[in-house]
C-alpha cells in the first residue's frame, strides 16, 4: 500500500485516542470526512514545525490549515451551507474555542491528578534531553496563564504532587499582611511549605461546585443550540459538529483518575454526548481504526553521541561487525559499495591524526595566549592581606631591634 499524500503529523496517542490533544483529533475528523482514502496520521516530532503540533503536510510540504481546501480531494464540509449558516458556524465555533477549549484543558492540566497521571505520561513520552526538559513545562505554562486569565486555573482543585499548592500558598501569602497597632503593617506569619495543602483539601469540595456552575454556562447554550437535531445543519456534519466533536471526545474517550467533567457531560447533556457517537460512528468504526503510518523522519543524534563522535578512536567501520557478505557470498552490490563499511587507509588516517593534532595545537595556543596576554589572571592572594603581612614583619623587625640594644646596654653596665 503506497503512503498517502496527506499525512496529518499529530500528537503523542492517549489510549485509545490516536493523539493527545484535541485539535489533532479536529483534523483527523476533517480529513476523513473531507479526503477519506487519501490521508494518515502519524506521530509527529515535537522538534519539528518550530516545535508546534499538530500540522498537515501535503507531499512533505507544510500545509497551512487555511489552504486545506486547495488540496486534491479535498471535500469542504462547509460548501452545502448558506452565508447565513457559515456565519452561524463561524461564531459557535468561536463559542467553542473560546469556552470549551478552556474548559477541556483544565481538566488535563489543572484538575488533580490528571496532568500527571494521564497527559503528562502520554504526551512526553520518548522525549530525549534536553527536549524533556523544557517541552513540557514550555507547553503547561501557556495553558496555565490562559486558564489564569480565564479564572479556571486551581478552580477544583490544585495538583499537590505537583507542587502546586505549594505555590499557590506562598504567593498568597506574600500578598497578605496584618495590620498591626497604629496602622503598621507587617507580614503575615508564614506557616511552612507544605501549608497549602491542608487548604487546598478545604476549597476542593466549594471548588468542585464551582466548577460545575461554570461547566453548566458552557454547554447549556451548546445543547439548546442542537436541540434534537442529528446535527448543527442539515443531515450532514460540518466543521462545526467536527470541533465540537473533537472536544468531547478528548474528554469522554480516555479513562481519567478524575472524570469530574465527562460525568457531568454524560449525566447531564446526553443530546450531547449522543452527537459525539453519531459523529464518530459516521467517520470511524473505533478509534483503532484511524489510518496510521510509520513516521518517516531520522532518528535524532543524542548528545552522547554528538560528544563521542568529536573523541578521537576506532571509527565505525571497525566496530561494526562482519556484513553478510562475508558469509554470505551472493551478498548484495549495495553491501560491498557502501564506504563506510570499506576500511580507511593510511592517508585517511593520516589525515585524521593531524586534523587532531591542529585542534589540540589551537586548543593549547588559545590557552597560552589568555595567560600571556593577562585577560585570565590567578591571584593566590588578597592585596590587604599581603600589606597586613609587610606591616607585621616591620614592626617584627623593630621589635627585635629594640630588644637587642637594650640588652647590649645592659651587658655595658655590668
Amino acid at each position: 500500500m503506497s503512503r498517502p499524500s496527506i499525512i496529518l503529523h499529530a500528537t503523542p496517542p492517549l489510549h485509545p485516542l490516536p493523539a493527545s490533544d484535541a485539535e489533532s483529533l479536529y483534523y483527523a475528523a476533517l480529513l476523513q470526512h473531507a479526503a477519506p482514502d487519501g490521508w494518515a496520521l502519524t506521530r509527529g516530532d515535537w522538534g519539528d514545525n518550530g516545535g508546534k503540533l499538530p500540522f498537515i503536510t501535503h507531499l512533505a510540504h507544510p500545509v497551512p490549515p487555511a489552504h486545506l481546501s486547495s488540496l486534491p480531494s479535498f471535500t469542504d464540509p462547509d460548501e452545502v451551507l448558506e452565508d447565513e449558516e457559515k456565519l452561524d458556524s463561524a461564531c459557535w465555533k468561536a463559542y467553542i474555542e473560546g469556552t470549551v477549549v478552556d474548559i477541556v484543558n483544565h481538566t488535563y492540566y489543572s484538575l488533580p491528578p490528571n496532568y500527571s497521571s494521564a497527559i503528562a505520561k502520554s504526551q512526553f513520552t520518548g522525549l530525549s534531553f534536553p527536549m524533556n526538559q523544557y517541552i513540557p513545562q514550555r507547553i503547561r505554562s501557556i495553558v496555565k496563564s490562559r486558564l489564569e486569565f480565564v479564572g479556571l486555573w486551581g478552580l477544583g482543585g490544585l495538583n499537590i504532587e505537583e507542587s502546586d499548592a505549594e505555590d499557590e500558598d506562598r504567593k498568597r501569602q506574600e500578598e497578605q499582611f496584618v495590620v498591626g497597632p497604629g496602622g503598621t503593617t507587617t507580614p503575615r506569619a508564614w506557616t511552612g511549605w507544605r501549608s497549602g495543602q491542608e487548604t487546598e483539601r478545604r476549597r476542593r469540595k466549594w471548588g468542585e461546585q464551582q466548577l460545575e456552575q461554570k461547566i453548566k454556562a458552557i454547554f447549556d447554550p451548546l445543547a439548546r443550540r442542537l436541540g434534537e437535531k442529528t446535527y448543527f445543519f442539515d443531515q450532514r456534519p460540518t466543521t462545526l459538529d467536527l470541533a465540537l466533536f473533537a472536544q468531547l471526545a478528548f474528554v469522554l474517550a480516555p479513562t481519567l483518575p478524575n472524570p469530574l467533567l465527562a460525568n457531568i457531560l454524560r449525566s447531564s447533556y446526553p443530546s450531547l454526548v449522543a452527537h459525539h457517537d453519531r459523529v464518530l460512528k459516521r467517520l470511524f468504526s473505533s478509534w483503532s481504526t484511524v489510518p496510521m503510518v510509520v513516521n518517516q523522519t531520522p532518528t535524532r543524534t543524542t548528545w552522547g553521541e554528538t560528544v563521542a563522535s568529536w573523541l578521537p578512536g576506532p571509527s565505525k567501520s571497525r566496530i561494526q561487525p562482519p556484513s553478510s557478505s562475508s558469509t554470505n557470498p551472493k551478498g548484495d552490490n549495495k553491501a560491498q559499495n557502501d564506504p563506510s563499511s570499506k576500511p580507511k587507509t593510511d592517508k585517511q588516517k593520516a589525515f585524521e591524526r593531524g586534523r587532531w593534532l591542529w585542534f589540540a595545537g589551537a586548543a593549547v595556543s588559545m590557552v597560552t595566549y589568555l595567560f600571556v596576554s593577562g585577560v585570565v589572571a590567578f591571584e593566590f592572594g588578597d592585596e590587604e592581606e599581603d600589606e597586613e603581612w609587610v606591616a607585621y614583619e616591620e614592626d617584627g623587625k623593630e621589635e627585635e631591634e629594640e630588644k637587642t640594644i637594650l640588652e647590649y646596654a645592659e651587658e655595658e653596665e655590668e
